[in-house]
């Protein structure tokens, strides 16, 4: 659950909280949808997990246990990487920042325990602590258009570069630490004490306006970034969902759990499944990890594991899955289903295929 008095604050702001404390809806639902095509838009993420990792050897420890180099890990930039068992699936996926002398892992929050739980196993005799910090620091989610003139306005902080992180000049918001991530608008992560954070939310509002946490998702989905909860966690190998082109593996750092099947996928043979972005014509509910089953136009089936799914802004779902690449190569024709219609595989803002492959 979130920080009580960040509840607090979201109900005063006519939040519809679930049961894990994300935003279902708000004050004027029928709304929300349109937001983020007209500018700025934020949304509470203090549902997502937040482990600190402090000590001398806390750098040697994570980059032992996760798919990128965590030596790039600075005050001023940041990574996204993955958890993954031996077999080479992911069991979570994280994104990476350091403040003062201390690292912090964000990720999916139904992942916390059993992430804390395994990590602090392998921590051992190692100079290092592994502490559960989601309830000091509450994380926002802010993007849109103009999102950026609102940040350096508001903040007085302007990040240009993806992945750049930095603390906001304004004397009122020193310890916030914001975060700049991929998405198809200028989108931005921020993480704060909760007073400030409740600062920093009424500060963005002035020319923005706050959604629910399915908007972020779909934001997310468009850029072709995957999540793992829960219902996923440990069901996809790293390359399946695409992180080999997403930057979040570094074949050159040396052992990490799960590396030499990473690395003899990429090395040595083409990943089997790849994770595609479909929109489906109809509104259709699909939960992660759950199968889509598609029919091309000679009746051949065509499975998809679900990764990702919420509705479109306009109409329809919009979908990361992972599929047989064979399978598609094959398929004739549009795919559909009496569920879901038609269905489009949307092209993601990065190549699956590169020279090297």
């Amino acid at each position: 659950m979130i920080n009580n008095d960040w509840k607090t604050f979201l109900n005063e702001q006519h939040a519809v909280l679930n049961k894990e404390g994300a935003i279902t809806a708000l004050q004027f639902p029928e709304l929300e949808r349109t937001i983020l095509t007209h500018g700025p838009a934020l949304t509470s993420l203090a549902h997502d997990a937040l482990l600190e990792v402090r000590g001398e050897e806390a750098l040697s420890f994570l980059n032992g246990q996760l798919t990128n180099d965590i030596k790039t890990v600075t005050e001023e930039n940041a990574c996204y990487s993955a958890y993954c068992d031996p077999k080479g699936q992911v069991l979570a996926l994280m994104l990476v920042f350091k403040m003062a002398d201390a690292y912090y892992l964000s990720f999916d929050g139904s992942l916390k325990d059993a992430v804390q739980k395994r990590l602090q196993m392998f921590i051992m005799r190692s100079k290092v602590t592994l502490t559960d910090v989601s309830q000091d620091w509450i994380k926002i989610g802010y993007a849109g258009q103009f999102a950026d003139l609102e940040i350096q306005r508001r903040l007085d902080v302007k990040v240009k570069n993806s992945l750049a992180t930095a603390q906001a000049k304004d004397e009122s918001f020193t310890d916030l630490t914001l975060i700049k991530v991929p998405g198809p608008y200028h989108s931005y992560e921020i993480f704060a004490p909760v007073t400030t954070a409740q600062k920093a939310w009424e500060a963005l509002k002035r020319n923005g306006e706050a959604t629910n946490a399915q908007d972020w998702r779909l934001l997310k989905i468009l850029a072709g970034f995957p999540s793992v909860n829960a219902l996923t966690s440990g069901q996809f190998i790293a390359q399946f969902i695409n992180l080999d082109k997403l930057d979040q593996i570094n074949f050159k750092k040396g052992c990490f759990p799960g590396q030499e099947i990473i690395a003899r996928l990429h090395y040595r043979s083409q990943p089997s499944k790849r994770m595609f972005r479909l929109k489906l014509t109809q509104s259709v509910d699909l939960e992660p990890g759950s199968e889509l089953s598609l029919m091309d136009a000679n009746g051949k089936k065509h499975k998809f594991d679900v990764v990702s799914a919420t509705a479109d802004i306009f109409a329809g779902t919009q979908v990361l899955a992972v599929a047989t690449v064979k399978s598609l190569e094959a398929a004739v024709g549009q795919l559909q289903s009496p569920e879901t219609g038609l269905v489009t595989i949307e092209p993601h803002p990065y190549p699956l295929v590169s020279v090297e492959d």
